[in-house]
């Protein structure tokens, strides 16, 4: 018995040692929190951009094994092989993939999230630089990521961005291209796996703040969404790139189409694919310095509400636009309806703004709840119940989808036992609030 509680001693000792050492890292700044209600989603789109950006690495280092860049052919055939004939490779791929996209899908909304909550003002309009650089950073390595597949989507994109950057200087396509398409592969390659995750490791380090609150309960929701979305969009491979053929065009990424649809009016690609992109960085950079208002509420400073909302819809026009008339040949889009579309847009959300400012001024406030749990009684034990009977049917499901080789449904499977998992977490959160 002695010898027992000496154990138990020495361990305990040791659990005190490394919670010590521990706090005197910078991790310790790091909480974890399950909170008792949905709202904190919102504030919580931050944490999760860069839970996609720590998956994607993840991922993307078992892939590094099997990727070869050149010479440039052999870069589409060796993913092929990384889907096909590689145990969880077709799963990795498309985690990697859609966590690429979740990354530049939740620094959008954060970026809404922020602006309209007008969070970017006092010490803050640092974070809030950092923030609009961050995006911008994500954006370029999602777009590297997709490019070195070499299949006939991902050297039009190329070629595209080879387009943009000559009108710069030729020098720019010549920094990007190299001397042909096996250079253009090895320089992709090193932009994707060093040069850019680099500057957004420093930037993400510039980024954080200095307290960080991990909402337990949405990380693992966000785990589980990207199986989610990996079984129902698997990541495709699509025909691979022939010098010797001419593709059908396709497309960009979802990001880029809103550049693709001004790309298409045939205005000067050095003005609607290069400046009128950067003076909108640069305009939403100095937008701490723009608002000189004192209050928060959006009814306050009604001009920056209309911004919000017109950049907003109109992004929206701009992105399924592009989808209308791709082609081949594709379909040019006359100046005078993106113009035209842009202004009635304006007018109509200035029109509605100004309609709703006054409700919302005198709409009286919602008065604070205590803090008590909004799933009372036998509800909890009841959702929980069914919650686990729900695990254990899909986790059938997955081993038997995983014994056969179906990819697919193995990932939707476990995407929903992983949600599962958070559910429960919120459940009891819910329950027995702070």
């Amino acid at each position: 018995m002695q010898k027992v509680e000496s154990l138990v001693g020495r361990v305990k000792d040791l659990l005190r040692w490394i919670d010590d050492r521990f706090n005197a890292t910078v991790l310790a700044s790091v909480k974890f929190d399950m909170p008792p209600t949905f709202s904190y989603v919102f504030s919580n789109l931050g944490m999760a951009t860069i839970l996609c950006f720590a998956i994607a690495c993840m991922t993307g280092l078992p892939l590094l094994l099997y990727y070869k860049p050149s010479p440039w052919d052999m870069a589409y055939d060796s993913i092929r092989f990384l889907t096909e004939n590689v145990a969880f490779g077709h799963l990795l791929r498309g985690i990697h993939y859609h966590a690429s996209n979740g990354m530049v899908l939740f620094s959008i909304i954060h970026a809404i999230y922020v602006f309209f909550k007008r969070l970017y003002k006092g010490r803050f309009d640092f974070l809030w630089i950092t923030g609009v650089l961050l995006g911008v950073v994500t954006i370029i390595l999602a777009f590297t990521g997709y490019t070195l597949i070499f299949n006939d989507r991902a050297v039009e994109a190329q070629n595209i961005m080879l387009g943009m950057a000559e009108t710069v200087h030729p020098i720019m396509k010549s920094l990007l291209a190299g001397t042909g398409l096996n250079d253009r592969a090895l320089r992709l390659y090193g932009f994707h796996i060093g040069i850019i995750p680099a500057i957004m490791l420093v930037l993400i380090g510039l980024h954080l703040p200095r307290s960080l609150r991990i909402s337990a309960p949405m990380a693992i929701g966000v785990v589980g969404v990207l199986f989610v979305a990996t079984g129902i969009f698997p990541a495709e491979l699509g025909p691979k790139f022939d010098p010797q053929v001419t593709p059908e065009f396709m497309p960009p990424e979802w990001y880029f189409l809103w550049v693709f649809a001004l790309l298409r009016t045939w205005a000067p690609v050095l003005w609607v694919g290069i400046a009128l992109p950067g003076a909108l960085v640069v305009i939403m950079m100095a937008i701490p310095w723009l608002d000189r208002g004192r209050r928060p509420k959006l009814t306050d400073r009604p001009e920056f509400a209309v911004i919000g909302v017109t950049s907003i819809v109109y992004w929206i026009y701009l992105t399924f636009r592009a989808l209308i008339g791709v082609g081949p040949p594709a379909q040019q889009i006359l100046p005078a309806e993106v113009v035209g579309v842009f202004l009635l847009i304006l007018g109509a959300s200035t029109f509605v703004l100004r309609l709703l400012t006054p409700w919302l001024k005198n709409k009286p406030r919602a008065k604070k709840k205590p803090s008590t749990g909004y799933l009372q009684g036998n509800l909890p034990l009841v959702i929980l119940a069914l919650v686990i009977l729900a695990q254990a049917a899909l986790l059938w499901a997955f081993s038997s989808a995983f014994i056969q080789g179906n990819t697919e449904i193995a990932a939707l499977s476990m995407g929903f036992v992983i949600i599962g998992l958070g559910v429960a977490q919120h459940v009891y959160a819910a329950s027995y609030p702070k």
